[in-house]
């Protein structure tokens, strides 16, 4: 998250046998990167969180040069990717932005038989975009206006961190509100809890939640926190049990 052009996506390579063997630096003079996400196809998109941020698409490979892709529209304070790739002809991204009257972006790829798939698929104006709009506090639509996209998450959602898609249900967390939101996708509803309160495993979760993940076989979402004494890594499982992976207790720590 380095300020003034100077940040970047860089890569560490390990071998079969978990030793690094390179370093490279991907991505160079941006501002804020902050997470992003993996392209089904194996790519990075990097967020840059700041007022004009835009989204990278970044090859770990270095043999494209990287390039802003069109998800981020004219810019904002981008935070993560996620990306819905049950129709693999027709993926289906979505990003966070981290401000009060930021908006949560759905883009829909369309399909072409005149257009390359994958790296393409960001650079094109060949997709749907539309925005996270609540109508009350069970049910949501996705809108092509982006203004109702902005009051909706002003009033419901603000400053939107991690995201995560798994099985049709999108996960994303508020760090204004210490909240998590599970979309169900197909039927257009929603839930939401506080990440706040103590956490099973004696630790505790009382700082704005972060970056999260749904793990492979979908028993845990993991969740990090920002800031505190002692931030950590966390767990929720599918009956709702939380459970603290590790913190950090010591001062050097404290913040992050």
């Amino acid at each position: 998250e380095m300020r003034n052009s100077e940040g970047g996506v860089y890569g560490v390579y390990f071998n079969n046998f978990g030793e690094v063997v390179d370093y490279k630096v991907l991505l160079s003079k941006t501002k804020r990167n902050c997470s992003g996400g993996k392209t089904p196809w194996d790519t990075w998109v990097s967020c840059e969180e700041t007022g004009s941020g835009q989204c990278w698409q970044v090859d770990p490979t270095g043999l494209k040069k990287p390039q802003v892709t069109k998800l981020g529209g004219n810019g904002g304070n981008f935070e993560s990717v996620a990306v819905d790739n049950r129709n693999p002809s027709s993926p289906v991204f979505y990003v966070t932005e981290d401000h009060e009257s930021g908006r949560l972006i759905q883009y829909t790829v369309l399909p072409s038989k005149n257009r390359r798939p994958q790296w393409d698929w960001l650079h094109s104006e060949q997709a749907d975009v539309k925005y996270l709009v609540f109508l009350d506090n069970k049910r949501f639509i996705w809108s092509s206006n982006i203004e109702e996209g902005r009051i909706s998450q002003s009033l419901y959602f603000r400053n939107v961190e991690g995201i995560d898609v798994k099985n049709g249900m999108l996960y994303f967390v508020s760090k204004k509100l210490s909240m998590l939101f599970v979309l169900d996708l197909d039927n257009g509803t929603y839930t939401s809890t506080s990440t706040e309160g103590g956490l099973l495993g004696r630790g505790s979760f009382y700082s704005s939640p972060d970056q999260i993940v749904r793990n492979n076989r979908g028993e845990f979402l993991y969740l990090t926190e920002d800031g505190g004494r002692n931030s950590g890594v966390y767990a929720i499982d599918v009956a709702g049990n939380r459970y603290a992976i590790f913190e950090a207790y010591d001062d050097m720590y404290r913040g992050d």
